[in-house]
């Protein structure tokens, strides 16, 4: 395909002086060009036809020529349906184009069509290819990071607007005259619509195609984000994701079925961020290209620390959020373009390192022109690469003392033993337990007219458009479990947790709106059988929890230690906080299982709030609830933490350590400052307000949307079964273990060792929902709720129908309390013995 005569392209574009070739691709050559009266450097790309020869045709064409022409040397036609489609292709790249406006995206300036030529004039980009920086020696695995994240958030501003890349690869990056990082070649994008967008043959190239590219599936921005995983893959561990030589059948076949090559010589914070990009399954993938780049910027930061992106050597433009996940203080310089930085024509190595003032590059600098690096270098953890891992510890924990985010504390964890929570005690009976010494200063008591405008404030209970629950015939659990955590779908599915004697063997069954009872997740117990018989006086030892990849597991193949709490997120996502493994577990309604927060046993894990919540360290997650926002609050050890759609944790309520001076509970002021004992019941209002239960501290306290935490039921460190009928805040409760809100802005307590249920009213007075006390005299199903005998209500929940839902623990029992009625009946139960 040889290009059309420089002096054809100059009669096209009269003000601009045309110089030489700068390279190719398959439909396209690309020239230098400078604008005659601004002095702008430009490239011009120009639409070549796979089927010209070496002569032109048409008016205008010449030897040599291979213009597309029409009849009479006019604009396409004759060139059949190919050279229709390239013509199109070409002018939707320019549309493309020309409606992006990202410092990391090549720009357009002009369009062009004469004489059957197609002329796309563009910002010129001397500075060569992310291809060839990997060819000559690989980057800097600093700098590697910061241009994904140029690239992410440069997909996600086309996404933004409905574009898909579809053929995003090292050949699409390029860079400036300043090393600015720049996505190239829309030629093969596509305009997403509100119907379904399918391929009808492969477009893309075969190493970075999605699963769904190669079925001919629906693309979406996954599609985007798989292509850029396996940039980040080669970038990172500085050879293919699958094996070298492979023929393209096999090359395809590797992308929908076999998963990635283990990445053991990338730090595991960015290897699990890279992993997730490559999950077969689009859903399953980073949400979006903006949440990638979220992932990957905490990630780099857990690796390298706070500061890495400015020495990086890479100029980047990116949105405040990124930045911040990136630990960067907006504000401090970070590197920019500079025009005195010069590269060799065949190769643009790493710019000069511009370090903000009193700061200090980490570890090695990136090669240089004048000091590449050497062909082939790979990283290994723990090895200097290029600039090296070398900077924080291989596993990706930050070094032992470590505070918070500038201007904090330290946080609790391994490092500061002193700090570290204690862990949260199994269940023991109503009564039963040993008390931990409490000793409560400056107590407050809330006044009712305040408790009153908190509840009001927090009506909704977040039910949306959710469906009541299950309330037909009863269900018999064949499978032994004590049943625990509750939660409620949309679509009014209950599901239950269900903890065995036997730590490894629990399950999450799920009741449906039909009264189908199947279990969704864990091995689960074995089938219940009666005392005496041979399999009932024999156990087999638990199983042991085996790793999960970053692409997930069956759910049912999933080994539960002790789940808590359950949650249900609108789209159908439950959440499972497993106690005994110390992290929280995301399915899918496809039954497939992720860690979700949580490191793995064989890992320390971080405990500052600024990395991805699968980094971080849990102690003995005991409450889940998912705000308005679609953030899962988790409680853990002494505090309450928040993890963002996109994957981020923090902290929002805990101190760091369990004493304070002064106000211990840390009433009227900022949560994050407050003692948090033993949180273990979690409720969410639609207006963001959290209510949380400690049945250390044997209150309710609420922290508003500003972050502040009071008490709403109560009286700290004094236990005892009063107050009904008065204020909450004046009242005793024994072991509030759980809390949910009503519709109508009441706030229901699972108070334990009282064997009640509790309702809190909006006018803030406390009533007795359900349950006759610790007595245990009364029934059960088919009982008025205050007269049954609640036993040990161990976790509550509140359908839009009012109807309350409530498992008793020891009992194996789920029960609902119907709301005009006010009866109670059992609706799963174990086997009758």
């Amino acid at each position: 395909m040889p290009t059309p005569m420089p002096d054809l392209i100059a009669t096209a574009l009269p003000g601009y002086e045309i110089g030489a070739e700068l390279g190719r691709g398959g439909f396209g050559a690309v020239l230098a060009a400078r604008h005659r009266l601004m002095g702008r450097a430009v490239a011009v790309k120009v639409l070549l036809d796979p089927e010209a020869s070496g002569t032109g045709s048409g008016s205008g064409g010449g030897p040599g020529g291979g213009v597309l022409s029409g009849p009479g040397g006019g604009v396409f036609g004759s060139g059949g349906d190919e050279s229709s489609d390239l013509r199109s292709r070409f002018l939707s790249e320019a549309r493309v184009l020309a409606g992006l406006d990202h410092t990391h995206i090549v720009r357009v300036y002009d369009y062009v069509e004469h004489a059957g030529l197609c002329l796309l004039v563009m910002e010129q980009l001397t500075g060569g290819s992310l291809r060839a920086r990997m060819a000559a020696g690989g980057l800097d695995p600093r700098a590697g990071c910061a241009v994904g994240l140029a690239a992410a958030t440069a997909l996600a501003a086309a996404h933004q607007i409905g574009v898909l890349h579809r053929d995003v690869k090292p050949d699409n990056l390029l860079f400036d005259a300043s090393g600015v990082p720049k996505v190239t070649d829309f030629g093969i994008a596509k305009i997403v619509e509100t119907t379904a967008v399918t391929t009808t043959g492969l477009v893309g190239t075969p190493r970075y195609m999605a699963p769904e590219q190669i079925e001919g599936s629906r693309l979406g921005p996954g599609t985007d984000i798989y292509a850029l995983g396996i940039v980040l893959y080669e970038l990172l561990a500085g050879r293919p994701m699958f094996p070298r030589g492979l023929a393209v059948p096999a090359l395809l076949h590797h992308h929908l079925s076999v998963p990635p090559q283990p990445l053991p010589e990338v730090p595991a914070p960015l290897a699990a961020v890279v992993l997730a990009a490559l999950a077969k399954h689009p859903t399953e993938r980073p949400a979006s290209a903006h949440e990638l780049a979220l992932h990957l910027a905490a990630a780099t930061t857990a690796v390298f620390g706070p500061g890495w992106l400015a020495t990086a050597g890479v100029p980047v433009r990116l949105p405040d959020d990124v930045l911040t996940a990136a630990g960067h203080r907006l504000g401090d310089t970070l590197p920019a373009p500079s025009g005195a930085w010069t590269t060799p024509a065949h190769y643009l190595a790493q710019p000069t390192v511009i370090t903000p003032p009193g700061s200090t590059p980490l570890g090695t600098p990136p090669p240089t022109p004048t000091t590449p690096a050497p062909p082939g270098q790979q990283f290994s953890v723990g090895q200097p690469g290029p600039g090296g891992w070398q900077p924080y510890p291989a596993n990706g924990t930050p070094p032992p003392g470590l505070g918070g985010p500038a201007g904090f504390p330290p946080q609790p964890g391994p490092a500061s033993p002193a700090l570290a929570p204690t862990r949260r005690r199994r269940r023991a009976r109503p009564g039963a337990r040993r008390r931990t010494a409490f000793i409560a200063a400056g107590v407050g008591v809330v006044c009712v007219a305040a408790l009153v405008v908190g509840l009001v404030l927090a009506t909704g209970g977040g039910h949306g458009g959710a469906k009541a629950g299950y309330a037909g015939e009863q269900r018999v659990l064949t499978a032994g479990g004590y049943l625990g955590g509750i939660g409620l779908a949309e679509d009014g599915s209950i599901f239950v947790a269900a903890s065995d004697a036997s730590e490894g063997t629990a399950a999450v069954y799920q009741l449906s709106p039909d009264g189908i009872l199947r279990k969704i997740a864990g091995i689960g117990p074995p089938a219940a059988q009666p005392s005496g018989t041979p399999s009932a006086e024999t156990s087999t030892p638990p199983p042991s929890p085996a790793p999960i990849p970053a692409s997930g597991i069956s759910a049912l193949s999933l080994v539960l230690q002790d789940p808590r709490a359950v949650v249900v997120a609108p789209g159908g996502a439950r959440y499972i906080a497993d106690y005994g493994a110390n992290r929280v577990y995301r399915i899918t309604p496809a039954g497939q299982a992720f860690v979700f927060a949580g490191a793995s046993a064989d890992e320390d894990g971080f405990t500052v709030d600024s990395g991805l919540a699968t980094k971080a360290a849990l102690y003995g997650p005991t409450a889940l609830a998912i705000g308005p926002d679609g953030s899962v609050y988790i409680a853990e050890g002494n505090r309450i933490r928040k993890v963002t759609k996109d994957g981020l944790i923090s902290t929002v309520a805990g101190a760091a350590s369990r004493s304070s001076a002064g106000n211990r509970e840390g009433d009227g002021g900022p949560a994050t400052k407050a003692t948090l004992p033993s949180p273990n019941g979690l409720a969410v209002a639609d207006d963001g307000t959290i209510y949380v239960s400690d049945d250390n501290l044997e209150t309710v306290r609420k922290i508003t949307p500003a972050g502040i935490i009071s008490t709403v039921a109560g009286t700290a460190g004094t236990s005892g079964d009063t107050g009904d009928g008065g204020p909450a805040a004046k009242a005793l409760l024994y072991d509030p273990i759980d809390v949910a809100l009503g519709g109508d802005g009441s706030l229901y307590i699972a108070d334990q060792s009282n064997g009640k249920i509790r309702r809190i009213g909006v006018d803030g007075v406390i009533t007795t929902y359900a349950g006759v006390g610790s007595s245990g005299s009364g029934g059960l199903d088919g009982t008025l709720a205050t007269q049954a005998d609640m036993g040990s209500v161990d976790a509550i929940i509140v359908d839009p129908s009012g109807a309350v839902y409530a498992t008793l623990y020891y009992e194996s029992t789920l029960v609902r309390i119907d709301p005009d009625d006010h009866i109670v009946r059992a609706l799963v139960v174990p086997p009758a013995t």
